[in-house]
């Protein structure tokens, strides 16, 4: 049974939103563990090149910063997360690449980011901008910190078939392709393509089950 298995609804989606603890971590591990493959066409997606600057937004426990960093020689990471747990985590697991400069972790949030104008080649985010009541703040901050010609790349539930823990009540704020594609150019992306994708997954007893997510590609 896995330790997402064991929890409500509630404690699911406030776990996913910002891990905490040993369950925190659990969480962090089963999730990673479950979407291995499809996290890691998305970060390929990003066609990072050689020494590009890749922002990512809420890293989790840091497991996609080597993919990342196999992308392209030369390549730089930073990494910003709410959760002091999956700030931990990750930097034990990236030990390395942090002691060589090549990545750091930032305990903090999107909608007030630390960096200037211009850092960043590319900026992702898999399955956390769905918890953003007011998105447009952060989305115009991700805009502001890439520089021109970069790409930014987005992955969250969307509203159809979204699983139980996925209610407003918990947190969670589910948008259609056209109202994020919206946000995205009212935040000054030049070239946005917003498409709803459906994809098998399993479920947390480890049934096969078809889920309708949102992928979000934006041109500085």
């Amino acid at each position: 049974m896995s330790i997402f298995e064991t929890l409500t609804p509630a404690e699911r989606a406030r776990q996913l939103a910002n891990p905490e603890g040993a369950v925190g971590v659990a969480v962090a591990d089963w999730l990673n563990e479950n979407n291995k493959e499809a996290n890691a066409k998305l970060v390929e997606s990003l066609s990072v090149e050689a020494g590009h600057h890749v922002l990512e937004v809420g890293f989790g426990n840091g497991r996609s910063v080597p993919i990342v960093m196999a992308q392209a020689p030369d390549v730089r990471y930073t990494g910003i997360d709410i959760s002091p747990t999956m700030v931990a985590e990750a930097s034990h697991f990236n030990t390395d690449l942090v002691a060589a400069g090549k990545a750091s972790f930032h305990l903090t949030s999107a909608d007030a980011l630390s960096f200037g104008n211009d850092s960043f080649d590319r900026a992702f985010s898999i399955g956390v901008i769905h918890f953003w009541g007011e998105p447009l703040t952060s989305l115009s901050e991700i805009r502001r910190v890439l520089r021109s010609g970069g790409v930014m790349f987005m992955g969250c539930l969307a509203p159809k078939d979204a699983p139980d823990f996925a209610q407003r009540e918990f947190g969670f704020y589910l948008r259609d392709a056209s109202e994020w594609e919206a946000l995205c150019r009212m935040a000054g992306f030049a070239v946005v393509d917003v498409q709803t994708v459906e994809s098998d997954q399993v479920t947390p007893t480890g049934a096969p089950v078809k889920r309708n997510s949102i992928r979000i590609r934006a041109r500085a």
